[in-house]
C-alpha cells in the first residue's frame, strides 16, 4: 500500500478533526470523535520514532498518544485501504479453511490448473494482486458457498 507514511498532520480544533496527508499526496479528514478524541489538541505532527507511520497527538492535559497509518484509512473508508483489507480477510479464512479440510495444497493446483508456487501467491495474505474469483473458486472446491454482504458504512 502506498499510503503508508504521514506528511503532514494539522489539527483543528473548532472544527474537531485532524487534516491529514500522506507522502503518496493522499489527503483524508479524521474527526476527533472516529478516535475518541474528547479533548482539546495542542499538537500533532507524523512520528518520526516510528518513520512516520502513524501521527502523536498531544491533549491540553498533557496526555499523548498515537494513530496508526491505516486507521484514518479505515475511519475515511479509503476504496484502496478497503480493497486490501477484504483480500487480506478472505485470503485468511481461505487459508483456514484448506487447514481444516481435507483436500491438500497439491490437489487445489491441480483442480485449479495452475501451479503450486501460483497457488502459494494466491494464499500469500500479503499479495493482493490476485483475483477476487480465484478465491471463490477454491472456497467453492473445499465445498463452502461465498456469501458477500453489504452494510451501511459507521
Amino acid at each position: 500500500m502506498k499510503h503508508k507514511k504521514f506528511k503532514k498532520v494539522i489539527f483543528d480544533n473548532k472544527r474537531r478533526s485532524f487534516y491529514l496527508e500522506y507522502t503518496s499526496g493522499l489527503k483524508v479528514d479524521c474527526p476527533y470523535s472516529a478516535l475518541g478524541i474528547h479533548g482539546k489538541v495542542t499538537e500533532a505532527a507524523p512520528d518520526d520514532e516510528v518513520g512516520e507511520h502513524s501521527f502523536y497527538f498531544v491533549l491540553e492535559s498533557g496526555k499523548r498518544d498515537s494513530v496508526p497509518y491505516d486507521q484514518p484509512l479505515h475511519i475515511a473508508q479509503n476504496p484502496e485501504y478497503l480493497k486490501r483489507q477484504t483480500l487480506y480477510e478472505m485470503t485468511k479464512v481461505i487459508n483456514e479453511l484448506i487447514r481444516k479440510g481435507k483436500v491438500s495444497k497439491r490437489e487445489l493446483a491441480r483442480r485449479l490448473g495452475t501451479s503450486m508456487s501460483q497457488l502459494s501467491r494466491l494464499l500469500d495474505t500479503s499479495n493482493y494482486k490476485k483475483e477476487l474469483s480465484r478465491l471463490i473458486e477454491i472456497a467453492a472446491m473445499l465445498n463452502y458457498e461465498f456469501k458477500w454482504e453489504f452494510k451501511k458504512a459507521a
